[in-house]
């Protein structure tokens, strides 16, 4: 079995028994299913590459380093089928839309989380008795039988794409396969030199411990802290670059009003994203904005302010903050507030074990809330200085009153520069009015 792919090359499956396990696997329509599944929610021009990648590839690519880290162990051929199946299924329960319409579902069903919804593809919504119900169009669910048939438990599965012990393993933790793969991946189809090269002598500095955690030679510090400057740059284009936000804004809008009319719900997420796109243009109250993701988005940005390095406990849902904020603003149906409310995504603090050398702790995790202005109309009106400078003062105090904080640094699109940590940022203590 043998695969070309943008990162790794040539992906050759030599071992037969694995090669057919992978084969059966792949060919499952809760695989097949991400074919059809973005690897990045947003579909923008500025980055057209990454709107166009699929989850297949990359989870794909997961796989084919999961199989090269398994080889460095002698472990029963059963271990080694559950690690390449919790590889290649890591991103299987991911809805359209990916973390848009998640915390949308999320707010309104708390217990929606990625291990119940796997859990319900591999044995049926009600366990094993509904493991027939469709999930794709026309084929039913092949995940059970087939972990029958090759004696990998299901649970063991499940524990690799969502641990429960602290430190996670090589599938799920600070740094893993998954995000090794992903942020090379992106930056290798963004055109960045060297992120194939990294990518190589990352991996060749790693190896599999008996837990199914990674270690790694102090070689390859400098490789992880590449890593981590290409995700860094990589979400702040994706999150702040002004050319990003009004497509970001759109299909935020379209995973709210898809929650809010039942065009998806908690127990009806499983559709592929054309399935999905094409009930968001069937339905009269989200048909026009659904065809913008065919004809162009007419989305433009006004404004934003981009929270930075503060603190604060609280845990805020996208669409409270949103709905804090739309009340600031008197433009009615014309305007439309995008938020992008994140921690440790930008950047995160790892944990990395060090072979003979124990534990070395690297990096930080980020804390940042984007609030845009979108206009949702094609117009030549702008706000006006005054009228920017008196939004952004009122979603600061906003902010302030929402996070609990006063001391923040702030990004505005005239300030943006493509790097999170920005001598341009400018540092603000609100103070009470």
């Amino acid at each position: 079995m043998e695969f070309h792919d943008i990162l790794h090359g040539h992906i050759r499956f030599e071992d037969r028994m694995l090669a057919q396990f992978f084969g059966e696997i792949l060919d499952t329509p809760e695989v097949h299913r991400l074919r059809n599944m973005r690897q990045m929610n947003f579909d923008v021009p500025l980055i057209q590459e990454l709107g166009r990648s699929r989850r297949l590839p990359h989870s794909i690519g997961v796989s084919y380093l999961a199989l090269n880290l398994s080889r460095t162990l002698q472990m029963p051929i059963e271990k080694r089928k559950c690690i390449l199946a919790a590889a290649l299924l890591h991103d299987a329960a991911i809805p359209p839309f990916g973390h848009l319409v998640e915390s949308e579902l999320k707010a309104n069903t708390p217990s929606f989380s990625h291990e119940h919804r796997l859990k319900h593809l591999i044995y049926g919504l009600e366990g094993g008795r509904n493991k027939y119900s469709p999930v794709v169009h026309g084929k039913t669910s092949g995940l059970l039988d087939l972990f029958r048939r090759h004696k990998v438990r299901p649970n063991d599965v499940l524990e690799l794409v969502c641990p429960m012990r602290p430190g996670g393993n090589a599938i799920s933790s600070g740094i893993d396969i998954d995000n090794i793969d992903n942020v090379h991946r992106m930056a290798a189809m963004l055109g960045w030199d060297g992120a194939k090269r990294n990518l190589v002598s990352l991996m060749s500095n790693c190896t599999l411990g008996e837990d199914i955690s990674l270690c790694f030679d102090a070689a390859a510090i400098p490789f992880i802290d590449k890593w981590m400057e290409y995700r860094q740059r990589i979400y702040t284009m994706i999150i702040a670059h002004p050319e990003c936000i009004p497509q970001n804004a759109l299909q935020a809008d379209l995973a709210r009003r898809a929650v809010e009319f039942g065009i998806i719900t908690a127990d009806d997420w499983r559709m592929t994203e054309p399935e999905f796109e094409a009930r968001l243009r069937d339905c009269p109250q989200t048909s026009e904005l659904a065809w913008q993701m065919i004809s162009g988005c007419d989305y433009s940005l006004e404004d934003y302010v981009w929270f930075k390095g503060y603190e604060s406990s609280k845990k805020l849902s996208n669409r409270l903050i949103a709905e804090r904020m739309t009340e600031l603003t008197k433009s009615g149906e014309d305007h439309s507030i995008f938020v992008w409310n994140e921690r440790g995504l930008i950047s995160r603090a790892i944990s990395i074990s060090i072979r003979d050398g124990g534990i070395l702790n690297l990096g930080g995790n980020s804390a940042s809330c984007m609030i845009a202005l979108v206009r949702k109309r094609r117009s030549k009106k702008r706000l006006t200085k005054e009228a920017a400078s008196g939004w952004r003062r009122r979603v600061a105090a906003t902010f302030s009153e929402l996070f609990g904080v006063e001391e923040y640094l702030v990004d505005f699109p005239e300030t943006y520069t493509g790097f999170f940590s920005s001598s341009n940022s400018s540092g603000f203590m609100l103070g009470r009015h």
